[in-house]
């Protein structure tokens, strides 16, 4: 997190007075498209996020690097939300039974969201918990764009790495829902396969009233209630606190914090299981073990820029070349020497 700071803090001397005038002045319209990002009868979305950014960006004279680096992610994103909404219409046999199970057996009788709804929940009273897992599972893409975000400002390295990751978990889960449709609690309870429980989040949602509606690409996206294993919310926060922790130890905690807050809140709020929490983090995992500094990829994309390029003779052999070799052209002198 030092590190960071640092970065920021050299980035913002670098700039002259006027560009520093302009990204303080910007700062009033920045929080007021936040605030109407967040109180939005919608979750901030990854056309949101990259409208704000952008703006952002424009201001930091950075418009051409973000729309360059930003735009294959953020269309690769919408492009799996729109084929995840299609899941249904290819593959309509949604699985009730497994999952449940699995969860009943390793908590010995127990389902967690049950468990956990008949110890917190008060039906005649929202507490601070209810609104706060809310909020944690409302901010499911704008934490790790803004995490992305900060990277590209300090180190674009780490950020090609973390948005790789990130689009590449996202499409590890759209094969799998694809292969493997799946209810989540709250729907489960509503066919009676399960005791019922509560849908926590459209009750707190329910509180706010929201005064704008902003425009985006999801209003074309039909939703897909059985994209439930693995859970993608559990799995960007641990992906974030793996990807982040190796290099900016200190924010460890911070994020090991919010990754177990989210498990909870999506395991509370009726979203989601245990079982599939579990395999939102084995996914993370693997994620990272691609794109980590050092990692499979990384590697292959080094092997690839660090290549030799070989030489090639008249005849089209392939030559080594060596680097410290010189290689003399020879100038035809006859007929046969010369190539047509």
């Amino acid at each position: 997190m030092t590190d960071i700071l640092r970065k920021l803090r050299a980035y913002w001397e670098k700039q002259r007075r006027y560009d520093r005038f302009l990204i303080v002045a910007s700062i009033p319209c920045l929080g007021i498209l936040g605030v109407l990002l967040f109180f939005q009868d919608e979750a901030c979305s990854p056309d949101h996020f990259y409208v704000f950014a952008l703006v952002l960006a424009v201001i930091g004279r950075k418009g051409k690097d973000f729309i360059k680096d930003w735009t294959p992610p953020i269309l690769l994103l919408l492009a799996y939300e729109y084929l995840r909404a299609l899941i249904p219409e290819i593959n309509p046999h949604v699985h009730y039974y497994f999952i449940a199970k699995f969860d009943v057996f390793l908590f010995d009788g127990q389902l967690p969201t049950v468990w956990l709804q008949h110890l917190l929940y008060n039906p005649n009273y929202l507490h601070w918990y209810d609104y706060v897992s809310a909020f944690l599972y409302s901010i499911f893409f704008a934490v790790p764009l803004f995490v992305a975000f900060i990277l590209w400002l300090v180190d674009r390295k780490d950020f090609e790495g973390y948005v790789f990751g990130m689009v590449g978990l996202s499409y590890m889960a759209f094969f799998t829902y694809l292969v493997y449709p799946a209810a989540p609690p709250w729907l489960a309870a509503q066919h009676g396969i399960i005791p019922h429980i509560v849908h926590v989040s459209d009750v707190a949602f329910s509180q706010f009233s929201p005064f704008i509606a902003l425009p985006t690409v999801y209003e074309y996206f039909a939703p897909n209630p059985t994209a439930a294993v693995p859970s993608l919310h559990a799995a960007y926060p641990f992906f974030t606190a793996l990807f982040i922790g190796k290099k900016y130890p200190k924010a460890v905690p911070f994020l090991t914090l919010y990754a177990v807050g989210v498990a909870f809140a999506v395991m509370y709020l009726g979203e989601h299981y245990f079982f599939d929490v579990a395999l939102g983090f084995a996914y993370a995992y693997l994620a990272y073990l691609a794109v980590a500094p050092g990692g499979a990829i990384q590697r292959t994309i080094s092997r690839l820029k660090n290549s030799a390029v070989p030489c090639i003779n008249r005849d089209m052999s392939w030559l080594a070349c060596p680097e410290e070799t010189h290689l003399a052209v020879k100038r035809p002198n006859s007929t046969s020497d010369r190539q047509d």
